[in-house]
């Protein structure tokens, strides 16, 4: 009895084959999944980031209208405080996008980001003043 529970030690091949498949069908399910969570939380947080340079942009309109400033100063202040608070993303540039010819009411900003590890990968994010964020690439 003891010398045939000796020979039976270990796994058969068809054993590890059927184990190594059903993984690898797990995994083909849980990581596309996975994949599109960190996209979303990505774009989330650039869409923070927009919306947070919109504001900064809108009070450095106010203030460059009280104080006589151009509106490229105020942009670029506005990028400048932007980038104290946006961790690992940089905002290269906003720019407010007026309604119909009109230098008085914007209509949305143009803010267009990166993240520090990747400075040659771009994304644009048009703001409306609804605080409406729409990505590209």
């Amino acid at each position: 009895m003891m010398k045939m529970l000796k020979k039976n030690k270990g796994f058969t091949l068809i054993e590890i084959i059927v184990v190594i498949v059903i993984l690898a069908v797990l995994m083909a399910v849980a990581v596309p999944s996975v994949m599109s969570y960190i996209k979303e939380g990505n774009n989330a947080k650039y869409e923070t980031v927009a919306r947070g340079a919109m504001v900064n942009a809108q009070v450095q309109l106010a203030k460059a209208e009280t104080s006589g400033s151009t509106t490229t100063e105020a942009m670029a202040e506005a990028v400048s405080l932007t980038n104290k608070d946006s961790g690992d993303i940089t905002v290269v540039s906003i720019t407010p996008t007026y309604k119909s010819g009109t230098t008085d009411e914007v209509k949305d900003y143009v803010v267009i980001m990166h993240t520090t590890d990747k400075p040659s990968e771009q994304k644009t994010a048009t703001v409306t003043v609804n605080k409406k964020v729409t990505l590209s690439d």
